[in-house]
């Protein structure tokens, strides 16, 4: 919560706080590996509170997510808030903390609203917002009539899209209070800030992206109609239900993120280019319960380092290396500790890849890289000459343009040219390639 609030992120004090008080890992479904890593909560990842992930909200959303979606709340002391699927109880704790003082919790499913109030007892939560005098009612959908203030909620949101302006949501909403809402639009899960503006009239305005799951149709019916949805399955979670959970909690990349649309398409993109290669798993496998969580910390660790939060993204690769080693993990840890100015950091880790799986042709030249920059051509030439050789590569145009102005540096223009012109068939608009090929050319006719 701190690095977040250093970054900016956090701008109102009674959500910093809230945060602080309000860990998101309690509210999770048991991780199987809590001995070994007991930070997992305040990774970039979401994790699971329900065991059916596949289920519409059965995940809780990042940090990041959170502090902003609290933040537009606006909370203030003793407002009245609607939440439509909690997610888990994490956020209903953190409104209770933030201030609200009626709080009414629609969970659609009898079964996973059921799970919902025995963790809340279990948690003694129950003591808590009766401590902090604050009314929290867990109910499902055909009793939103019962339990709707006579002039409307002060705040409402859903954590669900809707496939339009949701009208009998609105009419739940007080005068001077406001949703937040996401709503379908242009194909996406688009934020929204509705408020009522003169009589009849609304007025919103659209926030971000947040890739949320959409209300299922016999929701969005109860919604309209008052009426409950059927009896959900019961659902028995055991060591393998809990462990499948973790596993796809993180499969579809974008899901519950918050931002830009270019933003989460980036994540899209990123997410899946690069799959870390676990030399004790035979090929085309996918290894087990480690192997998983430490691919998806290392993926969220090459977003974040897209993104330039090079201390999060190396927390992330270290975690990642820590569950399951690859040479990936430890070249892009190397890789952010390069961008933050620790050289001798980032040798060590990319010694580390190689040791690791000396195949990824990645951190030989991310060494040669290095070494040119502290002007140590000489050093770097063997490391780079490795690098062309590796087996797996998926650039290996960069290796031959380094090797190229290594042998530059040293006057070796026969070796700099022929690197040069290798580093093109590969990476065809290379500048530097083509500055060496343009300036060697007439020297070598």
């Amino acid at each position: 919560m701190d690095r977040l609030n250093q970054f900016g992120v956090i701008e109102l004090d009674e959500v910093l706080d809230a945060m602080r008080q309000c860990p998101r890992g309690v509210h999770a479904l048991p991780f199987p590996l809590a001995d070994e890593m007991t930070n997992l909560e305040a990774s970039s990842l979401r994790i699971p509170w329900y065991s059916t992930v596949g289920m519409y909200h059965s995940l809780l959303p990042g940090l990041f997510e959170t502090c902003q979606i609290m933040q537009l709340l606006q909370i203030e002391k003793g407002d009245s808030v609607l939440l439509l699927g909690p997610r888990g109880n994490w956020w209903t704790e953190l409104l209770m903390y933030i201030g609200a003082e009626k709080i009414v919790v629609v969970e659609a499913d009898d079964v996973r609203r059921q799970t919902l109030s025995d963790r809340w007892d279990n948690l003694r939560l129950d003591v808590v917002a009766k401590a902090f005098g604050c009314d929290v009612e867990l109910i499902g959908v055909g009793q939103l009539d019962d339990c709707t203030p006579e002039s409307g909620f002060d705040r409402v949101l859903s954590t669900g899209m809707f496939p339009a302006l949701p009208l009998s949501v609105m009419m739940r909403v007080q005068d001077e209070g406001y949703a937040v809402l996401p709503i379908e639009h242009g194909g996406r899960s688009m934020l929204q800030l509705i408020q009522h503006h003169g009589e009849g009239e609304l007025m919103a305005q659209s926030v971000a992206c947040w890739d949320v799951d959409p209300w299922p149709e016999e929701v969005l019916i109860g919604f309209e109609t008052g009426a409950d949805i059927g009896v959900g399955n019961s659902v028995q979670e055991c060591r393998l239900s809990i462990e499948a959970a973790w596993c796809e909690a993180n499969s579809v990349p974008t899901r519950d993120r918050f931002g830009p649309a270019r933003m989460l398409d980036m994540v899209e993109r990123v997410w899946y280019s690069i799959d870390p290669v676990h030399s004790d798993v035979p090929e085309g496998e996918s290894g087990g319960f480690r192997e998983r969580i430490s691919d998806d910390l290392f993926r969220m660790g090459h977003v974040l380092l897209q993104m330039g939060i090079f201390e999060l993204s190396s927390e992330h690769q270290g975690e990642a290396f820590r569950l399951a080693p690859t040479a990936e993990s430890a070249t892009f840890l190397g890789w952010s500790l390069s961008e933050m100015d620790d050289t001798w950091g980032a040798l060590g880790w990319c010694r580390k890849a190689i040791e690791t799986d000396e195949r990824l042709g990645n951190p030989w030249n991310d060494i040669g890289a290095i070494l040119l920059q502290m002007e140590q051509p000489t050093a770097a030439i063997p490391w780079l000459a490795a690098a062309t050789r590796s087996q797996r590569y998926d650039a290996p145009g960069h290796p031959w343009s380094n090797l190229a102005r290594a042998h530059e540096a040293l006057g070796n223009k026969m070796a700099s040219y022929d690197a040069a012109r290798t580093a093109l068939e590969h990476s065809p608009n290379d500048e530097n390639c083509l500055r060496i090929m343009d300036d060697l050319s007439g020297f070598l006719l």
